[in-house]
């Protein structure tokens, strides 16, 4: 069993496509579940039951250990400690306190750095000179895209928390909620979504192969311009 979680999900994502890659390279089947619909009679079957084929099958569930708190997640997790499964792989978006029990497992956590945490907190209009060295810092220690996706992530929650304030903020806990309500105040409702609609159009770019330049120049470009 290899269990794979933290909130470097680009980093982790990478090594759940390599495994899925060389699965089928060696003619595996690869059955995926979403661990928040999975039932344990369905991960039964699939973990016990031989393929329709005879070929081996690699069975990936996705955010059962972080799902919300139910007899059936209880029930899932018992069935798989009690028991070892090699072909099994576990993915989480986010870091999992306490990851013990799993016979054999092996577990690779995936953090991201403090720098980047630091250069979402200081965007802002007007402070670019602070924003652009911390951003090519997050260059330096993480992929563009990882930096991409979090850079994503944050204005959609100041847009949230521009309009809706604390109230749109749902399941975070109460100083998250206060420090983006906080930063939100910063911009204007119009600037947040200008700056959405350029993320936008660079994730287009770069997913059509249209883009100008490599993505770190364009978030460069972006980051300059506030």
């Amino acid at each position: 069993m290899l269990i794979l979680h933290g909130d470097n999900i680009v980093a982790s994502r990478k090594v759940l496509n390599q495994e899925i890659s060389q699965a089928k390279a060696k003619d595996k089947e690869v059955i995926r579940f979403n661990g928040r619909k999975l039932t344990p009679t369905e991960l039964q079957q699939a973990l016990e039951s031989k393929s329709l084929f005879g070929s081996e099958r690699l069975i990936v569930v996705e955010n059962l250990l972080s799902s919300p708190p139910s007899k059936t997640r209880t029930d899932l997790v018992s069935y798989l400690k009690k028991n070892l499964f090699e072909n099994l792989i576990l993915w989480e978006r986010k870091e999992i306190k306490r990851v013990t029990g799993f016979i054999k497992a092996e577990i690779q956590l995936f953090k991201l750095p403090p720098t980047i945490f630091q250069f979402l907190d200081s965007l802002a209009p007007g402070e670019r000179k602070h924003s652009l060295p911390l951003l090519h810092t997050c260059f330096n220690q993480d992929s563009a895209e990882m930096v991409f996706y979090m850079l994503a992530r944050q204005i959609r929650f100041l847009i949230i928390a521009n309009d809706l304030g604390e109230k749109g903020l749902n399941n975070m806990a109460n100083w998250q909620k206060a420090k983006l309500t906080r930063q939100a105040k910063k911009f204007s409702l119009s600037q947040l979504l200008f700056f959405h609609r350029k993320l936008l159009k660079i994730d287009w770019q770069q997913k059509t192969g249209q883009a100008p330049m490599p993505l770190s120049s364009q978030l460069d470009l972006l980051i300059a311009s506030l």
